[in-house]
């Protein structure tokens, strides 16, 4: 039933998960089901499925619904799924909710209206609208496109809308997050965006985290997340350093492109980033392996070098 979701049920790591996808806009398959496969043995607790790391806006809707049936399949009841649903038509995100509920996703999530600034009445329509469409919860993602000066007391409408029981908090201001974790008597389910500050959004409040580089060092942030409940801040911070330089390589190299090229050169084909992003010269392949090489990557994950 609507509203009755327990006490906050999305906690851990979540990868926002890649997308193996052909030059013809085709899921990869095979190469989704390994990836799935391999993140669960490395620890994720669940995946966000069909976001921006997982290059949704440049998907037609037929491939975000294959991608979706074909990870919650793979997942077989191995931790939860949260599918996004966010598109540039409303129609197309209702259509993307159903057919989530429909193939067992365990929540949806919706970025605010892309391209266009809307007002925050506009928004919390759009939300209301979106999850009103399914009966599984909604995680209301709150980014810089909310532009209010007092994004929580605007966002406080969206929040209180009765399937909506979480948000994925992508922002750097982490007292917003502090304000939040007030909200529906403290039971509102957050979980933190930023992959380079996962540890500060749990020492404010958040329950968990969803981020794109989770996908080659799920362990990594859960041992960060481990730390974190076992009130090891040390430990927790060291990993996070950790994964912060790593982060850092990333960036350089460009993110996507940089992880897909990491899995398909050891036999997990994901594919290409998607057009208009690049490939990975031979080159600049080099140059990633070495730094990551140099920063001990390897040493945690050897099935990638």
């Amino acid at each position: 039933m609507k509203g009755n979701y327990g006490d906050k049920p999305f906690r851990g790591i979540y990868p926002a998960l890649l997308t193996p996808i052909s030059e013809d806009g085709k899921i990869k398959k095979e190469g989704l089901k390994k990836l799935v496969s391999w993140e669960m043995e490395r620890g994720a607790d669940g995946f966000y499925i069909g976001g921006a790391t997982g290059e949704c806006y440049s998907m037609d809707t037929e491939a975000r619904e294959e991608l979706a049936q074909t990870a919650i399949n793979e997942m077989n009841g191995r931790g939860k799924s949260i599918v996004h649903i966010g598109a540039y038509s409303i129609r197309t995100g209702i259509r993307l909710a159903q057919h989530a509920e429909s193939v067992g996703a365990d929540a949806v999530s919706a970025t605010p209206p892309p391209v266009y600034h809307y007002n925050i009445d506009e928004i919390t329509e759009y939300y209301r609208i979106l999850s009103e469409a399914v009966k599984i919860p909604m995680i209301v993602y709150i980014n810089t496109m909310f532009t209010e000066k007092n994004v929580v007391s605007a966002v406080t409408r969206i929040l209180e809308l009765p399937n909506v029981i979480g948000a994925k908090f992508t922002r750097n201001n982490y007292y917003e997050m502090f304000q939040l974790s007030h909200l529906k008597g403290g039971k509102l389910n957050l979980l933190n965006g930023p992959d380079e500050t996962l540890l500060c959004g749990l020492i404010m409040g958040a329950d968990g985290g969803i981020g794109s580089t989770y996908n080659i060092m799920p362990d990594i942030y859960k041992k960060i997340y481990i730390a974190y409940l076992q009130s090891n801040i040390e430990e927790a911070q060291r990993w996070q350093f950790w994964a912060d330089a790593v982060i850092g390589i990333l960036l350089k190299f460009g993110q996507i492109q940089s992880m897909k090229y990491l899995f398909c050169r050891k036999g997990i084909d994901i594919g290409k980033a998607e057009k208009p992003g690049a490939e990975l010269s031979q080159a600049e392949g080099k140059a990633l392996m070495k730094e990551l090489k140099i920063i001990g990557y390897f040493h945690e994950y050897p099935e990638l070098e």
